[in-house]
């Protein structure tokens, strides 16, 4: 590895994902399909496949010896992703989760994650190993969900991590299931605005957590004045530029499969085009990610075949 290449890092859990007709399974012609998922990974990965030559892409999380594990690990390699940052010395296999897709390609869940290694991602001796090593990056990149399945002593070295990155962002992916506490996890999210660069965020998520009637509420919750706010409204994005200036851009998504990766993709493509190029505009930027969503969501899974990939001139 180059020491004079970038650093990007994405903090997170993989899991095992089943996908499918779970009604199915109830016959001998089921359809369930086993990968691999999770948030963070699906955002590394395309980031990954976006960012230019001179930038390394690590995924840190915590996994075990099992099989799973190591196909996991496998399945990260072959996506080209440093794992460096990959703790395997974990006594349990990696969570699971199902997704269930509607007619209209919108998405639910259940989850089997109470053991998951990744939990304790920065525990022990050989966590605060891993918290130095990964300091200083270029790019650091974590979500709620990764809040949601640390500790508070996690939690908050995860977020001191994030004050010495070059750029730190954050999806804030609320999720009922891991953040039942409403009332810390918003004091939680606002400990982490002061170290945040660019929060990605999903109306319907800030919905929830903040009970909030419009979008444009979030940005007076987000008020540190340095961060790059993108908020994902509808058939929109809108953001928070420098000048603080509140922008509108229409984003349509077209034909609809899967939604499991909408945000994710377009996380990872708008910091590889901003790692690659810290001057283009931010409209641009969302235009050409948001073409990588529309590709993505037009295909079963969260990760699309490298063949359908947009080129992005």
């Amino acid at each position: 590895m180059n020491k004079n290449h970038k650093k990007a890092i994405f903090v997170g859990e993989c899991m095992i994902e089943l996908n499918g007709d779970i009604s199915s399974l109830g016959t001998s012609n089921s359809n369930m399909q086993v990968n691999f998922g999770g948030d963070t990974y699906n955002s590394a990965v395309y980031f990954n496949r976006l960012a230019d030559h001179k930038t390394n892409t690590f995924y840190c999380t915590a996994l075990s010896n099992d099989n799973f594990s190591k196909k996991m690990i496998l399945r990260f390699k072959n996506e080209k992703l440093n794992c460096k940052y990959v703790r395997t010395d974990g006594s349990t296999p990696p969570g699971l989760y199902s997704i269930e897709i509607d007619e209209r390609g919108e998405r639910s869940f259940s989850y089997w994650r109470d053991q998951s290694p990744s939990k304790k991602i920065f525990a022990g001796l050989n966590g605060k190993t891993l918290i130095k090593d990964i300091s200083k990056a270029d790019i650091l990149y974590y979500s709620g969900i990764t809040l949601g399945i640390l500790d508070e002593t996690q939690q908050n070295q995860l977020i001191e991590i994030g004050h010495t990155a070059i750029t730190s962002a954050f999806d804030l992916n609320f999720r009922n299931q891991l953040h039942s506490d409403k009332e810390k996890y918003k004091k939680l999210f606002k400990q982490i605005n002061k170290s945040i660069d660019v929060h990605f965020v999903s109306y319907d998520d800030a919905k929830d957590l903040f009970n909030i009637k419009s979008p444009l509420e979030i940005f007076e919750i987000l008020n540190n004045n340095k961060n790059l706010v993108l908020i994902r409204y509808e058939n929109n994005i809108i953001f928070r530029d420098k000048y603080e200036e509140i922008k509108t851009i229409k984003v349509p998504y077209g034909d609809v499969v899967d939604t499991t990766a909408a945000g994710d993709s377009f996380n990872g493509a708008f910091l590889a085009l901003f790692n690659n190029n810290k001057n283009i505009q931010i409209e641009d930027n969302i235009l050409k990610s948001h073409s990588i969503t529309r590709e993505v969501i037009k295909h079963k899974g969260a990760i699309i075949s490298k063949e359908f990939m947009p080129k992005l001139n």
